[in-house]
């Protein structure tokens, strides 16, 4: 563990610190989504104001570091953990690197015939042929948040046979060097839940629920798969999320 020196060294205190957990962090000591101790416990560890541990953490976030959520705490960021660019992020690294707990459902795996407008123009197909389709219920602290439909190219048929409980990004830059990098919104609306969503999202049948539909793109252009999510209203009191 890296030692704090005195307040002798030419090195300001609170640079002491932040290049303590920055190193921690480079390393792998301190991993994507881990909370990092309170203010108060490293004033106590340290022992040095609340100012200079402040100061320290506010240049961590500043710098991509880590991320504050409040009435949670500071976590190490997930950038290390998917290295993904600034714009499009892993709903698993959101919610990891906010302490929640995610588990996945799996609801529909396979290849269907393209059914959307969207789809044809984005993949650059025909009537007749073939997507990808992943859809999943993602609960998170043990909530029904959304229902999650990823289209993606019929080429891709091989994510069919992984472990789609986690990351589907994970998996898309790691077996298929693909790096989901712009997100396009085409349309966010309200709609009221059917039956069917009622039933996965346990709400009553009628209750407003947001439907967001995105194009997301590699760092190329190419196209990486369209999603359709249908989120509960409260969502923001569960977990931060860009929708």
């Amino acid at each position: 563990m890296t030692k704090i020196q005195s307040q002798s060294n030419s090195i300001p205190l609170y640079l002491q610190v932040k290049n303590k957990i920055k190193q921690e962090i480079r390393s792998g000591i301190l991993k994507a989504g881990d909370k990092l101790d309170s203010e108060a416990e490293m004033q106590k560890e340290y022992g040095m104001s609340r100012v200079t541990v402040r100061n320290a953490m506010a240049e961590l976030e500043r710098e991509g570091y880590i991320i504050k959520v409040q009435g949670k705490g500071s976590f190490v960021a997930q950038s290390d953990m998917l290295r993904l660019p600034v714009g499009v992020t892993s709903f698993t690294g959101d919610a990891k690197m906010q302490g929640a707990d995610l588990k996945s459902k799996i609801l529909k795996v396979g290849l269907e015939p393209v059914k959307t407008e969207m789809d044809k123009e984005f993949f650059g197909i025909n009537d007749g042929e073939n997507i990808l389709i992943v859809k999943r219920l993602r609960c998170v602290n043990n909530v029904p948040l959304l229902i999650e439909e990823n289209h993606l190219s019929a080429e891709l048929e091989g994510v069919m046979n992984e472990d789609l409980t986690g990351s589907l990004y994970a998996i898309l830059q790691e077996k298929y060097h693909m790096i989901p990098s712009i997100k396009g919104r085409r349309s966010v609306k309200i709609i009221f839940a059917t039956e069917e969503i009622a039933q996965l999202l346990k709400l009553s049948v009628g209750t407003p629920v947001i439907e967001s539909e995105v194009c997301v793109f590699d760092i190329n252009g190419g196209p990486v798969h369209t999603v359709k999510d249908i989120v509960r209203g409260d969502n923001d009191n569960i977990l931060k999320w860009y929708v």
